[in-house]
């Protein structure tokens, strides 16, 4: 099937199945196992809701998203249930799932080389250098009862036993062999999920991330489908082109209209040198190795938003004040929850609040202010002050209309701490007791950090050496060098081609033991950077960690030089200042007369 290439990336799409409907059964046990429609809203407020989320049940009764209550109260079993909302009631407040998700991306994180948060409920992994090391280590048939392989017929079982014949006659440590270690470590991640969390979730392995997202919706729920190279085409044929990554929107419909297909794998019959000429040197190569299951897009971790932002759409528009203050109040709250999010998660807060309106009249309005607080009740008045500079008001309606209305922070700095070193070692201060004796010589360590005087019992301590705290992070930097990847065993420990059970000619798989299990799920050192203070190679998941320690140093050489200069004022007397003015002498500095050592002696 696939040929051997070491050089080949195993990339990973964890999707989370209808997360919506299992964060709410989580919360509502009761509801487990029946046909469950979420809903954003109450036929009370927007003129009706739809569904935003339905549940694998309810889709087997023919229920889909975006039906209308109305539509979906036709169907006797189903149950509807409407998103927690604001204080307000005004919006729909996704606290509870943004708690969810985050307890589903912290375990990707523990196990994946390079991680990246595609959305609320879903993620790519690169386990590319998790995989390398598990070369060798026994492929447990039981840990693959839920995996598919994309473009084979049959049942489950079925496709399984021709995978694992063609296992056993492939050459050893061929890219399909480690495509199904990274099946096998992929479920066992999928198990953990289940354990921590109580929600399931599918998969997609392949090569990059375009042919792991399509390998993730092949099989659903609790499923996971490995996608092979060489199967990529037989895929391509099942599947419309728009459901590929990157050609949902405008640029799938136009390929489509333009070159008269409709299913991916129509696309590949066009040479690189007509798609250039139809869409560019770029975009046509990009095209043309997407046909063919090429992608080389990386699996990178996301950066920090730069902005925090709450938005509401009026399709009927909205022109009363009391109609606006009620909106404007609820999308506060949620900028207030989503803001110490940031402030908890990411340590930041925001210095700027921005304020954007979509006007029937005025068109696009958008304002900036300084954020010195971001409680409700200070983001609303925010937004109502700028809403009334921009448009006036009589008998409580407003000279436009309001089709849209978002409000944010940006511009985040980093949340000053409570405490600092300085301050924590100012509150050190300890009294000796009577009876001890006065040490000669102050000590470095943690027992012994205060001075003694002959004077009095109460003194500042002597501050604890951070150096000595970060020793093992210096002894890190000091030895750390650019390590090549794991090196391939040269002689696999269990090797699959091993374990085949002559008396029936067929495949039998060996079990894990708890020893190969900690191995397949143990951290794997990562990428190295160069550090920006010492150029030292560092670890980037360790990169934040060693500058903090680069902080921690400077922060301790400005202690030092504090108190040296506090110990020295205070044995110093200070110095009378005289004023001075430029031009004239004034009467204060005719009285005062310069003395030398001459004058002294005449005087006496």
């Amino acid at each position: 099937m696939s040929d051997d290439s070491e050089d080949e990336r195993i990339v990973a799409l964890i999707d989370m199945d209808c997360f919506y409907c299992q964060v709410i059964i989580r919360d509502q046990p009761e509801l487990r196992g029946q046909p469950i429609v979420v809903l954003q809203y109450s036929d009370a407020l927007d003129g009706g809701s739809s569904a935003i989320a339905v549940s694998y049940e309810a889709r087997a009764l023919g229920i889909k998203r975006g039906m209308r209550k109305k539509d979906v109260e036709q169907f006797p079993n189903a149950k509807c249930v409407v998103m927690p909302h604001n204080q307000n009631h005004t919006k729909a407040d996704l606290t509870i799932f943004r708690k969810a998700s985050t307890e589903v991306m912290s375990i990707l994180a523990q196990h994946a080389t390079i991680f990246e948060r595609a959305s609320i409920d879903e993620a790519y992994i690169d386990i590319t250098a998790n995989v390398k090391r598990m070369i060798g280590l026994p492929i447990n048939k039981t840990k693959l009862q839920k995996t598919y392989i994309a473009g084979m017929q049959g049942s489950q079982s079925d496709q399984m036993e021709e995978w694992c014949a063609h296992i056993t006659s492939s050459p050893h440590h061929s890219y399909d062999y480690r495509l199904t270690l990274a099946a096998v470590y992929i479920n066992m991640i999928r198990a953990q999920i289940l354990a921590d969390t109580q929600f399931t979730c599918s998969a997609g392995i392949g090569a990059n991330k375009i042919v792991a997202k399509l390998a993730a919706g092949t099989h659903k729920p609790d499923a996971q489908t490995l996608i092979p190279p060489d199967k990529i085409a037989a895929l391509y044929q099942t599947i419309s082109l728009t459901k590929i990554r990157n050609f949902g929107g405008k640029l799938g419909r136009t390929l489509q209209e333009d070159l008269s297909i409709e299913f991916a794998s129509e696309l590949v019959k066009f040479s690189q040198a007509d798609l250039i000429s139809r869409y560019g040197d770029k975009t046509g190569s990009w095209i043309y190795n997407i046909a063919r299951g090429v992608d080389n897009e990386p699996v990178k971790q996301r950066s920090l938003v730069k902005q925090t932002a709450c938005a509401k759409n009026f399709p009927q528009g909205i022109n009363l004040v009391g109609d606006l203050e009620k909106w404007v109040s609820g999308l506060a709250y949620e900028l207030e929850e989503r803001l110490a999010f940031e402030l908890e998660d990411n340590r930041r807060i925001p210095t700027q609040f921005s304020l954007h309106m979509r006007l029937k009249v005025g068109g696009s309005s958008s304002t900036v202010m300084p954020l010195v607080r971001f409680d409700q009740e200070h983001l609303a008045s925010c937004a109502m002050k700028n809403i009334m500079r921009k448009l006036k008001l009589s008998d409580g309606v407003f000279s436009d209309t309001i089709f849209m209305l978002s409000i944010g922070g940006n511009k985040f700095v980093p949340a000053p701490e409570k405490d600092n070193i300085f301050t924590m070692l100012r509150k050190m201060e300890i009294k000796k007791p009577k009876n001890e004796e006065p040490k000669s010589e102050p000590s470095d360590s943690l027992e012994g950090a205060s001075t003694s005087s002959s004077t009095s019992d109460k003194t500042l301590s002597k501050p604890q050496k951070l150096s000595g705290f970060f020793e093992k992070m210096k002894s890190e930097v000091g030895t750390s060098s650019l390590s090549s990847p794991p090196t391939t065993p040269t002689k696999p420990t269990i090797s699959v081609l091993e374990s085949v059970d002559k008396e029936n000619n067929r495949l039998s798989w060996n079990s894990l033991s708890e020893e190969d299990t900690n191995i397949m799920l143990a951290p794997v050192e990562g990428i190295k950077t160069k550090c920006p203070v010492c150029s030292k190679p560092i670890l980037e998941i360790k990169l934040a960690e060693h500058l903090d320690f680069h902080t921690a140093l400077t922060l301790q050489r400005e202690i030092e030089t504090q108190l040296r200069q506090e110990a020295v004022s205070k044995t110093e007397s200070p110095k009378r200042k005289l004023p001075f003015k430029r031009g004239r002498p004034s009467k204060l500095q005719k009285t005062i007369k310069t003395r030398d050592i001459s004058s002294f002696f005449k005087k006496s």
